[in-house]
């Protein structure tokens, strides 16, 4: 017999169990980062740290790479290797997933995805020895893959390999990210235990998904790790506890059904980033549920923050600079902002202003 809650709860779980109500725990010690934190644009994990804890934000000592969706993720160095082997493709149907853009052209050339993803991890591990200027490695790189992974960028207006594929083959070739450079580098792991041989412990990450995002479908995870509800349950963890949330089958650890239950109350008010860990979970309908206000808060280019109100996704947020000095937060409302809660939202404006290293923060308020 499953566990029933609403969405309310839910929501309260998540914020709760990602840390949202605010400590002075340091960076390095706060739980989601187990789980990592994407950094898309580049910055936007700073501000998702600095929501959830009054401690230096740049006191830590995580590190980023293209991990989860081939996206930037700030991790502890520690658990890089872990990530790698999780994320090795499970199959080639689930190799197929990772590389969706360059299906065709897998087809045509009579090497399968999963090869594709090795090549050019070696290839990395033997150009890559040293910091590396990322269109230098991506240069090297194009010139001993297979000719059918390089293709002519307009951007670039050069030959290269695919970019989907560079950045999946990056960590199992025990490369990282340094984007504290100009331009951006790309750096050897220390004692990387090399590339993997086989997809291991991607039970152990889906259940941290589930600590931190869930409760979750199959088809929540799926989505998540951009693969097939097939490819899932074939890796699906065990002490799981199913819970039926507002009619659908989800599933959470066991060890976080207390909490789920009876979670603490939410924030008030609360400014969360673009790709902030709340904004993981990629069943659109659950976070929003009308979808009159999906493309306001998923459009294609230049995804929002998001307004938490009481919990819930009340509205979005942009910010407008007015050189070093000035900062307006520009919220587009989805449900009215009441007056009572316009100090608080106003303190978290001030916050994120606090962490760009804007002394004068301005708010401004629009329905959408």
């Amino acid at each position: 017999m499953s566990t029933t809650v609403d969405r309310a709860r839910v929501l309260a779980y998540r914020i709760a169990r990602q840390g949202l109500h605010r400590t002075t725990t340091p960076v390095d010690d706060l739980p989601i980062v187990d789980l990592g934190v994407q950094d898309t644009p580049p910055g936007s994990a700073r501000l998702a740290l600095g929501v959830r804890t009054d401690a230096d934000v740049d006191d830590h000592n995580l590190v980023r790479a293209w991990t989860l969706r081939a996206s930037p993720f700030l991790h502890h160095a520690e658990d890089l290797p872990k990530f790698a082997a999780a994320l090795w493709p499970h199959s080639e149907r689930d190799a197929l997933g990772k590389v969706a853009w360059q299906r065709s052209v897998m087809a045509k050339s009579g090497i399968t995805a999963t090869q594709a993803i090795r090549y050019t991890a070696e290839a990395m591990r033997e150009c890559v020895t040293k910091p590396t200027v990322k269109g230098v490695a991506s240069t090297a790189v194009s010139k001993i893959v297979p000719k059918a992974l390089v293709s002519f960028c307009r951007g670039c207006q050069a030959e290269h390999v695919f970019e989907s594929l560079f950045r999946l083959a990056a960590l199992p070739g025990g490369l990282r990210l340094d984007l504290d450079q100009s331009p951006p580098l790309l750096v050897p792991i220390e004692n990387w235990p090399g590339i993997p041989e086989e997809q291991h412990g991607t039970d152990d990450l889906i259940r941290l998904f589930l600590t931190f995002v869930g409760p979750a479908s199959y088809g929540d995870v799926a989505a998540w790790l951009t693969t097939t509800q097939t490819e899932i349950k074939q890796v699906w963890p065990a002490g799981l506890v199913e819970v039926d949330v507002e009619g659908r089958t989800t599933w959470i650890p066991e060890s976080e059904i207390d909490l789920l239950l009876d979670p603490p109350e939410p924030p008030r008010a609360l400014l969360v980033p673009t790709s902030d860990p709340f904004l993981q979970d990629r069943n659109k309908l659950f976070l929003v549920p009308d979808k009159a206000h999906h493309k306001t808060m998923w459009p294609v280019i230049g995804q929002p923050g998001a307004v938490l109100v009481d919990g819930d996704v009340a509205g979005i947020w942009r910010t407008k600079a007015s050189g070093k000095k000035k900062l307006e937060v520009k919220i587009t409302e989805f449900v009215p902002i009441t007056p009572d809660v316009r100090e608080d939202v106003e303190a978290e404006a001030a916050r994120i202003g606090a962490l760009r290293g804007v002394g004068e923060v301005v708010v401004s308020v629009s329905s959408g």
